[in-house]
């Protein structure tokens, strides 16, 4: 089994920064310490770079049913070249009865997707019922979006059954608009929102998910995707990103948010032993993503 050092790496995780060195066996990380200076192995030393896990986005509205060379430039100029790896994304249903159709529909969508992926529901509030959580919990859908563009239409969930249902899969629950509407009419909306999932104790995210962006690491561990994704440990995947400062003068924020990865220049992306990006050039891989079905949502949340 190929045997290398990623040496030197200041990396960031979430809201941490520290300095390691990865050995790496095959293409997962065998341990971590401070450094390997005993061992006799190719070392790659990435001091000059910041090292991150690659990210997860979400994007809800993920087109279907395109021909091969938009469905690549979409990845391409979306996911790519922004250091994604995988994608939280969704299915839509309008009856009870189309679970099951249209989550195979969405799967089939992503056959050829270079990224991993996890699929979620959206949905409108009055099609929560008992039985459809039931269904969620068997297919090991994680997320669930409800439309918020009437407050007042939580209130016909039966919330005490729900809740009842969710103690051995804790389905995460978040807020999204299908219209526009201003700022303050937005706030309204969400003040209900929290205000029902606090008192109802529902596992929740109190503000839409943003797309297309990296998700945060509390977000991450609220949907169940860490520590499979946002995180380096013993055992894990070798996936990261390496980062340059745009200038001499950049600097890691010490704030809730430490890397602002806006601020800095992708120069390589490796996902489980391949190059996703490398040399300010995309690399495609039609099919090697593969669906994470989260066994246990908001495991490591506190």
């Amino acid at each position: 089994m190929n045997k290398y050092i990623i040496e030197d790496a200041e990396c960031v995780a979430g809201d941490t920064t520290f300095r390691k060195s990865f050995l790496i066996e095959g293409h997962r990380i065998a341990a971590i310490r401070e450094s390997f200076r005993q061992y006799n192995y190719v070392r790659m030393n990435v001091s000059p770079f910041i090292m991150t896990p690659t990210h997860v986005m979400c994007d809800t509205s993920l087109p279907v049913n395109q021909d091969f060379s938009t469905f690549k430039s979409y990845f391409m100029d979306h996911f790519i070249t922004k250091g994604c790896t995988t994608i939280l994304t969704s299915f839509t249903i309008n009856y009870e009865y189309q679970f099951e159709e249209k989550l195979g529909e969405r799967r089939t969508s992503l056959l050829s997707s270079p990224l991993d992926y996890s699929i979620g529901l959206k949905l409108k509030p009055h099609l929560i019922t008992p039985e459809l959580i039931l269904q969620c919990k068997r297919k090991k859908v994680p997320v669930i979006w409800i439309s918020l563009d009437d407050g007042h239409d939580l209130q016909i969930v039966k919330w005490g059954w729900i809740k009842g249902l969710l103690y051995d899969y804790p389905i995460t629950f978040v807020p999204f608009f299908t219209t526009n509407m201003d700022k303050k009419q937005k706030m309204k909306h969400l003040k209900i929102w929290q205000k029902t999932m606090e008192f109802e104790k529902i596992p929740h995210l109190s503000y839409e998910i943003e797309q297309k962006v990296p998700l945060s690491l509390n977000q991450l561990k609220k949907i169940g995707l860490y520590p499979h994704r946002g995180n380096f440990h013993t055992g894990g995947e070798i996936s990261y990103n390496l980062y340059m400062r745009k200038g001499k003068g950049e600097e890691l924020l010490p704030d809730e948010r430490s890397f602002h990865y806006e601020n800095f220049v992708l120069k390589c992306t490796m996902n489980r032993g391949k190059y996703n990006y490398l040399n300010d050039q995309g690399r495609f891989h039609p099919g090697a993503g593969i669906e994470l079905k989260v066994q246990t949502p908001g495991f490591f949340t506190a």
